[in-house]
C-alpha cells in the first residue's frame, strides 16, 4: 500500500492516499485535522486544540475526546498501524500532537513555500519569475479555509490564513502588472474572488482597476470605481480613500490625453502618502501563533473601530521584535491607505541616545508633510498638530525600540483608523493600563521554527544533509533568531564549514557566545545583551551577573536572595526589574528562567567585574541555601528519618520556607536535577552534606 498521504486545507479539509479520498469522520474530527495541518510541521498543543474546538466552555471530557479523535485519525491515516509508537503520520509532541507534513504533502505548506520563493524573486530583481510563483500559489486555493463548516472556521487561526490569501493576491497583482502581462486575466479573476469576501478592501479594488486598465478596459475600470464608491457611501458612510481616488484620477488623465490602453505597470503611487516600512525579511519564518494574535487587532470587515489602536511587541534582546513588527506591518499595509510611517526610537541604540518624544512627533509630521510652524513649536503645539494630522486618517505607525512608556505615549494615535505597533525590550505594561494597548510577548523560537529559519537562510539541502547538527544549533542558540541568523551567516560564508563543526564550536562552554560575536554592534548578541544590562540599576545588575554562577536556568526568589546576599524585598524588586527588561522570565509561577545565552553573558560579566572573593562567597551562600532548604523539606516529608545537623547558615543565606508537605514536595520535584548535581560537586569532604541532599532528593520518589 502506498503510505503517502496528501492533505488539502485550502478549501474543505481533505486527505488522499494516492487517488483515494479518505473518510475523515465527523466535523469535529475534521476540524482537529485542519488544526494539525495549520500547525504542521510544528506541534498542536492539546490545550490549544481544546480551546479552539469548543465554542463555549469545554466539557471536563474535552481532552479525552481529543485523544479519541487522534486515535481515530491514526487508524484512518495508517490502517495497518500496530502500535501508536510506530506512527509516521500522526505523532506525539511534547504537549500535544504533530502531523509531519511538508510541501509535497500539504497544499498550505506548498502555498507558503511558493509565496516565499516569489518574494525572494522580487528581492532578487526577477519580477516575472515572482509573478509566476505567486500565481502558482494562488492556483492551489479552492475556496476559503474551512473546517467542515464548523464554528472553528471563524476562529482567528483559520481566518488569518485567509489574510495570507488576500495579501498574496495583492502581491501577485503587483508582480503581474509590472512584469508578466500574459497573466493579467488570471490575476484579475483572483482579485475578484478575493473582493467577494472583502468588499470594502480598497487596495483590492485599486488593483482590479489597474488590471482592467492594463487590458484596455478603461470604461469598465471607471465603473468599478463608481461601484465601490457607492458601496462605501451606502454601507459605511465614507468616501474612497486617497489610494482609490488616485487610481481614478490616473484613469481620467490617461483618457483625457487619448490613451486607450494602459501599459503593464504597477498602479500609481499616491503623492504625499508615506511608505517608510523597512524591507520585509526574506527569511522570515514561523511566528504563526503570534501573527494570528496580531491580526485579531484589525477590525472585522465592515467594522469602523478596532478594539485597540496600539499593540506592543516586547521581548528579550535578539528575539526578533523588529523583524516581526515589520513583517506584520507589510501584511496589513493595505488596511492603511494614508501611509505607513516607521520611527526608530533608539531606546537601545549602540551609539546614539534615545529619540526625544517631541523629535519623534516631528518625524511623523514631516512624513505626513504637515507644516509645524513656528520653527520650534512647544510640546503642546506639537501634540495638537499631531492629533489633528492623524484625525480622519488610516495610518500605520511602527514605533521601533521604545525605551519606556513615556517616550511612546505622545505618539500613540487616538484616531480609530490608525494603528501603532510598538516594539520594546521593556514590558511597557503601563500602556495597557492608560492606553488599552495589547501586549504581545515574543518568546524565543520553537525547535520547529528555528529549523525553518535555518532552512530559509542556508537552504533545505544543507540542513537536511545534517539534521542532527541543525537541530543542535537551534538548541545551542536557544531559539534566538539573532543568534540563529549569525550562526547561519557563518555557515553561509564558509561553505566548507560543516554544521556539525559549527555546533561543536557553539557547544564550547567558554567560547560559545564568542563564536556568535562579531564587529557589527547591531548583529552581535553580546553587544545586544549589554545594551539591556546597561539600563539596569546597580542592585539588579549585580544579581544578573551572579545568575551566571547558578547551576540551573531556573531560580527562586530565596535562592536569588542567597546568591546576592540581599533581603527578600530587595530581591523581589531586582527580579521584577530583570523581568521588565526581559533578562528573566517567569515561565512557572515563582520560578524565574534566564536564557542560556544570557547566562553565558552574565558569567562573562561576573568574571570581569566581580572580585574572586565575592564570587566565592556567592557560591557558598547559594550552596548553603540549598542545604538548609533540603533539610527543611526533609523534616516535613520524613520527620522520623535521621537528618544531618547543619551549622547555622552564614549571613545573607535565605533558605526556602515551606507552607506544608505539599509545598516541600513540589520544591524537591522542581529541584530534582539540581540537587544531585550539587551533591556530586561536594567531593570527599562533604559526605554528610551529600547524604542530606540525597535524602531530600529521595523525597520526590517516596514522599511520606
Amino acid at each position: 500500500m502506498d503510505a503517502t498521504v496528501r492533505y488539502s486545507i485550502l478549501g474543505t479539509v481533505r486527505a488522499l492516499r494516492g487517488d483515494t479520498e479518505l473518510d475523515l469522520g465527523p466535523p469535529k474530527r475534521m476540524a482537529l485535522l485542519a488544526l494539525l495541518l495549520l500547525r504542521a510541521p510544528g506541534p498542536l498543543a492539546l490545550s490549544e486544540a481544546v480551546d479552539i474546538l469548543w465554542d463555549d466552555e469545554p466539557p471536563p471530557s474535552a481532552a479525552n475526546v481529543v485523544h479519541r479523535h487522534i486515535g481515530a485519525l491514526r487508524r484512518t491515516l495508517e490502517p495497518e498501524l500496530r502500535s501508536r509508537s510506530q506512527a509516521a503520520h500522526l505523532v506525539r509532541a511534547a504537549d500535544g500532537y504533530r502531523l509531519p507534513a511538508d510541501t509535497s504533502t500539504s497544499d498550505l505548506l506548498c502555498f507558503r513555500d511558493l509565496r516565499a520563493r516569489a518574494q525572494l524573486a522580487l528581492k532578487g530583481g526577477t519580477p516575472a519569475r515572482a509573478a509566476q510563483d505567486f500565481m502558482a500559489a494562488l492556483r492551489l486555493w479552492r475556496g476559503p479555509v474551512v473546517a467542515a463548516g464548523t464554528h472553528v472556521a471563524r476562529h482567528p487561526v483559520f481566518t488569518s490564513v485567509g489574510h495570507e490569501y488576500v495579501a498574496t493576491v495583492k502581491e501577485a497583482a503587483d508582480a503581474v502588472l509590472r512584469a508578466e502581462p500574459a497573466l493579467t486575466e488570471e490575476v484579475l479573476a483572483a482579485l475578484r474572488r478575493a473582493v467577494e469576501c472583502h468588499p470594502f478592501d480598497e487596495a483590492l479594488h485599486c488593483r482590479i482597476i489597474a488590471a482592467l486598465a492594463a487590458t484596455g478596459r478603461g470604461g469598465e475600470a471607471l465603473e468599478q470605481f463608481e461601484a465601490v464608491r457607492r458601496g462605501l457611501a451606502d454601507e459605511l458612510g465614507v468616501e474612497p480613500g486617497p489610494e482609490l481616488r488616485a487610481a481614478q484620477q490616473h484613469l481620467l488623465q490617461r483618457r483625457a490625453v487619448g490613451v486607450h490602453r494602459e501599459p503593464p505597470a504597477r498602479q500609481p503611487a499616491v503623492t504625499g502618502v508615506p511608505s517608510q516600512l523597512p524591507a520585509d525579511c526574506a527569511s522570515f519564518a514561523g511566528r504563526q501563533r503570534v501573527l494570528s494574535q496580531c491580526l485579531e487587532l484589525l477590525p472585522l470587515e465592515g467594522e469602523s473601530r478596532p478594539l485597540t489602536t496600539t499593540a506592543v511587541v516586547c521581548g528579550m534582546a535578539g528575539v526578533g521584535k523588529t523583524t516581526l513588527a515589520v513583517h506584520w506591518g507589510h501584511m496589513v499595509a493595505d488596511h492603511f491607505p494614508d501611509g505607513r510611517v516607521y520611527v526608530d526610537l533608539r531606546g537601545h541604540h549602540p551609539s546614539r541616545p534615545p529619540l526625544e518624544p517631541s523629535a519623534a512627533v516631528a518625524e511623523v509630521l514631516d512624513a505626513l508633510a504637515v507644516d509645524r510652524a513656528p520653527l520650534r513649536p512647544s510640546a503642546a503645539a506639537l501634540g495638537s498638530a499631531y492629533r489633528s494630522a492623524l484625525a480622519g486618517r488610516r495610518l500605520l505607525l511602527v514605533l521601533d525600540d521604545a525605551a519606556d512608556c513615556e517616550q511612546v505615549r505622545p505618539l500613540l494615535p487616538a484616531a480609530p483608523g490608525c494603528l501603532a505597533i510598538v516594539t520594546s525590550r521593556r514590558r511597557l505594561e503601563g500602556l495597557a493600563v492608560t492606553d488599552n494597548a495589547r501586549i504581545v510577548t515574543l518568546d524565543p523560537m520553537t525547535r520547529e521554527e528555528g529549523l525553518e529559519l535555518l532552512d530559509r537562510r542556508l537552504g533545505a539541502d544543507r540542513t537536511r544533509a545534517e539534521p542532527a547538527a541543525a537541530a543542535e544549533i537551534v538548541e545551542l542558540c536557544g531559539g534566538l533568531p539573532l543568534a540563529l541568523a549569525v550562526a547561519g551567516a557563518r555557515a553561509l560564508t564558509r561553505p566548507s564549514l560543516t554544521l556539525t563543526s559549527l555546533a561543536a564550536t557553539l557547544q564550547d562552554p567558554v567560547g560559545g557566545l564568542a563564536a556568535l560575536s562579531g564587529h557589527d554592534a547591531r548583529t552581535d548578541p553580546r553587544d545586544a545583551f549589554h545594551r539591556s544590562y546597561a539600563a539596569l540599576g546597580d542592585s539588579a545588575a549585580r544579581l544578573f551577573r551572579l545568575l551566571g554562577l547558578h547551576p540551573s536556568r531556573d531560580i527562586t526568589v530565596p535562592a536569588a536572595a542567597s546568591l546576592a546576599a540581599t533581603d527578600l524585598r530587595q530581591t523581589r524588586q531586582d527580579v521584577a526589574e530583570l523581568m521588565d527588561h526581559h533578562l528573566l522570565v517567569e515561565l512557572v509561577a515563582g520560578r524565574y528562567t534566564c536564557h542560556d545565552l544570557l547566562r553565558a553573558y552574565a558569567t562573562e560579566l561576573s568574571e570581569l567585574l566581580d572580585e574572586a572573593d565575592a564570587r566565592s562567597a556567592a557560591l557558598a551562600r547559594m550552596f548553603e541555601h540549598y542545604l538548609h532548604s533540603a533539610e527543611a523539606a526533609t523534616a516535613l516529608l520524613a520527620p522520623h528519618r535521621g537528618t544531618v545537623t547543619l551549622p547555622p547558615a552564614r549571613r545573607g543565606v535565605t533558605p526556602q520556607r515551606f507552607a506544608g508537605r505539599a509545598d516541600a514536595a513540589e520544591w524537591i520535584v522542581a529541584e530534582r536535577y539540581l540537587l544531585p548535581e550539587l551533591a556530586r560537586s561536594l567531593g570527599p569532604t562533604g559526605e554528610a552534606f551529600r547524604r542530606q541532599l540525597t535524602s531530600a532528593l529521595e523525597m520526590c520518589v517516596t514522599p511520606r
